[in-house]
């Protein structure tokens, strides 16, 4: 079934996913769509609205991207040289690594966002150092030679926030807001560094089972320049009007902060062509946060999906919006079909794939994905041979479990015990 409007696409969403979060739509100046759903603060049942905070992920990349090319425009620093040369020497890096390899996510610098180097949900939840965060995750042998290959990665864009700091002589979060958010008049937008109050903040939450449960502690200083940044619609919209009317910066370095790289990769923002028009986005994904951006300038539409819960699909959302502004009708949201297996067949899939991360267990509802050393249950559903889905995630591809020859299962690359 086509549904034509997104009033009528997000009715039959939020009946299959409870969506919580806020859209909004920008065209021509004019608002054509905003609507806010469900809780931003369950504990004192504080409903979401326009004017809800919420932290933005990785789209808050744009902002530190943004930052550095005001200092390349200002020449207190140019993206083509060694990042050293802006860093404190305790934090040198690899010299070859230029400010332009970190923006574009060709830096090579080691991904410790993996399920080894227990950093995800262990140690970021400790009390940040600098120094030590640096040499025990980033400070290690080169992935690839900078330059050669995309690899998405927040530590090119937390070297990038120290170096900024060490510029400007303040903080990340000052230089922000001195540099960004005050010259454009974004009042509800600001760095969380674990202490300040945020004005209308969405708190964070994740299914757990069939019930909402608040998200696990982790410390947003350790995403310095690669997240962290709190913001609403009506601030967005500020921001997305100062980057298609280019009047903070020369033509030309506009021209280099939007230039696609590898991957389709700009500065902090990727870049493509859909239903023929040029598209600029970025999206965020963590712990209760699930935010994407798309921006078409030459149409001048914005469009915000916003969400402090870990359920449904943002991108899903984002992209029929954009499919219902530019040809008119889009697909009904849809759940994959699930193939009935009794628990003796599920059995056979439960075992520890990876101590404490990646554990599937076959509780009352069916098969469970175990995370975070066991505070958090994933409801999976068959949807054919050995392929599984989020109950409460719109996903794009399903879990695929490969069969070994001794009979046991292969999940994200680990076999089961």
């Amino acid at each position: 079934m086509k549904l034509k409007t997104i009033e009528s696409y997000m009715n039959k969403y939020i009946k299959i996913w409870p969506f919580s979060g806020t859209i909004g739509v920008l065209s021509k100046g004019k608002i054509v769509f905003s609507k806010s759903f469900g809780m931003a603060c369950h504990e004192y049942s504080i409903p979401n609205n326009i004017d809800t905070c919420y932290s933005l992920g990785s789209m808050s990349k744009q902002f530190t991207a943004f930052l550095i090319m005001l200092l390349y425009e200002q020449k207190k620093l140019d993206i083509d040289n060694p990042i050293n040369m802006y860093l404190p020497k305790e934090l040198y890096i690899d010299n070859r690594i230029t400010a332009h390899h970190l923006l574009s996510h060709t830096s090579g610098l080691h991904q410790f966002y993996n399920w080894e180097d227990d950093f995800f949900q262990i140690y970021d939840r400790n009390t940040f150092n600098r120094q030590e965060f640096f040499d025990k995750f980033i400070k290690r042998p080169l992935s690839f030679e900078p330059g050669s290959q995309f690899e998405y990665n927040n530590a090119n864009y937390n070297i990038l926030a120290w170096a900024i700091e060490n510029i400007v002589g303040m903080d990340f979060c000052d230089a922000l807001k001195k540099y960004i958010f005050q010259p454009l008049g974004m009042e509800n937008t600001v760095l969380d560094d674990g202490h300040n109050i945020i004005r209308n903040k969405a708190f964070p939450y994740q299914m757990d089972r069939n019930e909402i449960v608040r998200c696990q502690y982790y410390n947003e200083k350790f995403s310095v320049g690669a997240g962290a940044v709190f913001s609403n619609f009506a601030d967005l919209c500020k921001w997305y009007y100062s980057l298609k009317n280019r009047v903070y910066l020369s033509e030309n370095t506009y021209t280099r902060f939007f230039n696609e790289n590898k991957n389709g990769y700009c500065y902090g923002l990727n870049k493509d062509n859909v239903y023929g028009r040029t598209r600029f986005y970025h999206g965020g994904d963590h712990l209760g946060v699930m935010t994407y951006r798309q921006d078409f300038y030459n149409e001048d539409i914005c469009i915000v999906v916003l969400s402090n819960l870990e359920c449904g699909n943002n991108y899903h959302i984002g992209n029929a919006i954009t499919e219902l502004l530019f040809t008119g009708q889009t697909e009904e949201p849809k759940k994959i079909p699930e193939l009935k297996l009794d628990k003796s067949n599920l059995s056979k899939y439960e075992g520890v794939y990876f101590k404490d991360k990646i554990v599937l267990e076959l509780g009352e509802e069916g098969l469970e994905f175990v995370r975070f050393n066991g505070d958090v249950h994933h409801l999976l559903y068959p949807v054919g041979k050995n392929v599984f889905a989020k109950k409460w995630y719109a996903q794009t591809t399903p879990y695929m479990l490969t069969e070994c020859e001794d009979g046991n299962f292969e999940f994200f690359g680990y076999v089961n015990k």
